[in-house]
């Protein structure tokens, strides 16, 4: 009886501590990203930088280039957040959504 007790111990703590591991990753069409707060940071980030790019080469006449031309990591990233490049990644996924936003407009 004692035995069964110490399993079923076992099996719930093995179970709780996968469930807490769980939550540090998310699945997302194909890849697994980091908490979803600190990808949402990194996103807007970029976003926003794109954006605001977009603008300043629609008034210089620049062409149309949706890609960061700097290194995202420097953009709002703390050793924090995690992992850099899962992070330089989203950052990158919001610039290009900014600028393709703001250039259409």
């Amino acid at each position: 009886m004692l035995r069964l007790i110490r399993v079923a111990v076992a099996l719930s703590a093995l179970a709780i501590s996968s469930l807490a591991v769980a939550q540090d990753y998310r699945y997302y069409g194909g890849d697994y990203r980091y908490d979803v707060p600190v990808m949402r940071i990194a996103h807007d980030f970029g976003f926003q930088d794109g954006a605001r790019v977009a603008r300043q080469d629609m008034m210089r006449g620049k062409p149309y280039q949706p890609y960061p031309r700097h290194n995202p990591e420097t953009n709002g990233y703390r050793r924090s957040y995690g992992d850099k490049y899962a992070y330089m990644a989203e950052y990158s996924r919001g610039y290009e959504q900014g600028y393709k936003n703001a250039f259409r407009r």
